[in-house]
């Protein structure tokens, strides 16, 4: 398995995530000023090459998002310069490529004739934001910039998610619950496909094996199946939007593309790539970009580091952010 480095912060998101559905906590307002300065301190972060090679130019990295069939942003949740850089580099995809399509994971399918109706017209901010229940607390400002940029550009938004219900019944009462569902009721959510062992299974269930309450075996299980059921969903809800345009961006909490070069190793790369095996016929080039917390080296050497008596390190760990993503950028600790 590899890094597990971030799992304190991850465990805490994680954990927000699965009680809150993966709603999104804001930790303060930006004025004008302080947008401006987060947007030119966005364009300034060093956004390394996920294989080790070096640190990949801005202007590199859009061009490869833009060429892309799929974009993944893996997010710390809240984080506002984490959401700035995503904000700045959508905008930019969408300069290079005016056929880019948005899907963001806080909004679910039923919610899509209100992002409908914002992005013709229809409705203003403020009746869009209270359609779907957004509010200045859990309605980060890079999401709303995001949004307004695809109706800015004229391009679709997809709320690609699964409604918070139905993830609930796969959670408490199994995936057979949702089977039997009508046919309009099936359209919210897809079922996960395949087996869904692997590195990104054994990932999940050691977080839950450290949240109290939550980590009995069935427990954590009925969980994994919610998380399942959210990925296979949002993977399904990207490779439709290749219908509309392309590439498809994906806004989604970083856990969620993790380690998406191996097998078994993203629940939602996974999710894609079958869809786009199923309903395309072909493999899709993805490109993902994962905000971590840590900037202390290169490509970070994971925490079970062993230090000799002068602190320093006299066995490496063997934990690393190597390979997991096309693209990491360490944006820093999320303020509290």
């Amino acid at each position: 398995m590899k890094n597990m480095m971030n799992v304190g912060l991850t465990g805490v998101l994680l954990g927000s995530a699965l009680m809150a559905g993966c709603s999104v906590t804001v930790e303060r307002d930006h004025g004008a000023a302080d947008e401006v300065l987060i947007r030119d301190q966005a364009r300034s972060v060093t956004i390394r090459k996920g294989d080790g090679t070096g640190v990949a130019t801005w202007d590199d990295v859009v061009a490869d998002m833009a060429s892309a069939d799929v974009v993944l942003f893996g997010e710390m949740h809240g984080h506002p310069l984490g959401l700035a850089v995503a904000q700045e580099l959508w905008e930019e995809i969408l300069v290079h490529s005016p056929s880019a399509v948005l899907s963001i994971e806080f909004y679910e399918r039923d919610q899509q004739i209100h992002v409908d109706d914002y992005l013709t017209g229809v409705t203003d901010r403020a009746a869009f934001d209270k359609a779907c229940k957004k509010t200045a607390k859990n309605n980060a400002p890079g999401h709303v910039r995001m949004i307004d940029a695809a109706k800015e550009a004229d391009r679709p938004v997809l709320a690609g998610n699964a409604p918070r219900r139905y993830v609930s019944m796969a959670r408490k009462r199994g995936y057979e619950s949702l089977e039997e569902l009508g046919a309009s009721q099936q359209r919210m959510y897809e079922m996960p496909i395949g087996d869904r062992a692997g590195g990104y299974q054994d990932r999940f269930l050691e977080l839950m094996s450290g949240m109290g309450d939550h980590s009995g075996e069935e427990i954590a299980a009925g969980f994994f199946r919610s998380q399942s059921v959210w990925d296979a969903t949002m993977g399904s809800s990207v490779v439709d939007g290749l219908a509309l345009g392309s590439p498809v961006a994906q806004v989604v909490g970083y856990f969620h593309v993790q380690y998406g070069d191996e097998p078994g190793g993203s629940g939602l790369i996974d999710a894609v790539r079958l869809h786009g095996d199923l309903d395309l016929g072909r493999e899709l080039r993805i490109v993902s970009i994962i905000q971590l917390a840590r900037d202390d080296q290169e490509l970070f050497m994971g925490t079970d580091d062993v230090l000799d008596d002068e602190g320093e390190v006299s066995e490496e760990g063997e934990e690393s952010d190597l390979g997991i993503s096309t693209y990491v950028v360490y944006v820093g600790e999320r303020e509290e």
